[in-house]
């Protein structure tokens, strides 16, 4: 069990990768806070873990307010003593054009998406320092190294989460403290599939034929690296970022110039 008697936070517990992961701890041997808006969600999720043997609470958390940010971490030092494990993962994302996005959306995209990591980190730290010890894992994004069209806030924040993760890194590697970063590319999370089973499957049938391995992840899969990275099993990776995209950012987008393609 890679992660046997270690405390673990993680925000957007509630479904898609934050559910899966906090499932995969759980596996691992960690006691789990589950953090998220989504109250019937969350406590589901503590439910399940709870049938599978596993250690887990929720907490009620809008970490787009700090005073909840801090009262998350401060929960999971409470019920289980300290924090050996933050998963930074919740989001919001405004969509538009660039010159159309609403200050009000682009100013939460901004709160929830970067302010809010670095804030819970910042508090984390004040916990994992003086014990010399802790792993830091954000969740960030494929659009985070390249841009989408009108996911301009999307793209800012996912690449503002990249840096702060290296800079997390080295200010802190020799306080015993890891941060890295996963990269997802497309996948099946709630939000995202309500939005391509709404139309006809044209879409869908378009971002799988874009993708090398022509599927979308499941949340599984990149709780499968969230949980790597978490582990001591990644004891000398820090400040990274990892990819797990079906290879869609290994295509440069060209189309097979001499007849070949994604089958052959």
């Amino acid at each position: 069990m890679r992660l046997k008697d270690r405390v673990s936070l993680i925000t957007g517990a509630a479904s898609g990768i934050g559910a899966a992961t906090a499932k995969t701890f759980a596996r691992e041997g960690a006691a789990v806070v589950v953090a998220d808006l989504n109250d019937e969600g969350g406590k589901r999720i503590v439910d399940q873990i709870r049938d599978g043997g596993g250690s887990a609470e929720f907490v009620h958390a809008d970490i787009g307010q700090p005073r909840e940010v801090e009262a998350m971490i401060r929960f999971a030092i409470d019920r289980f003593g300290r924090l050996d494990v933050l998963h930074n993962n919740a989001v919001f994302a405004a969509a538009g054009h660039v010159g159309e996005i609403a200050l009000e959306g682009w100013q939460k995209t901004i709160d929830v998406g970067l302010t809010a990591y670095w804030y819970a980190t910042r508090c984390a730290l004040a916990e994992m320092v003086t014990r010399k010890r802790g792993a830091i894992v954000n969740t960030a994004s494929i659009s985070g190294l390249a841009a989408d069209y009108m996911l301009g806030a999307y793209n800012t924040i996912k690449a503002g989460v990249i840096n702060l993760t290296r800079a997390t890194a080295i200010e802190y590697a020799r306080k015993g403290i890891r941060c890295n970063a996963v990269c997802p590319g497309v996948t099946a999370t709630p939000p995202l599939m309500a939005i391509l089973n709404s139309g006809d499957g044209t879409m869908m049938k378009r971002i799988c034929e874009a993708i090398p391995m022509g599927r979308l992840a499941d949340p599984q899969e990149i709780a499968n690296v969230v949980a790597f990275l978490a582990s001591d099993e990644a004891s000398y990776v820090t400040g990274a970022f990892f990819v797990a995209d079906g290879g869609i950012t290994a295509n440069t987008g060209m189309p097979g110039l001499l007849g070949t393609g994604p089958e052959w």
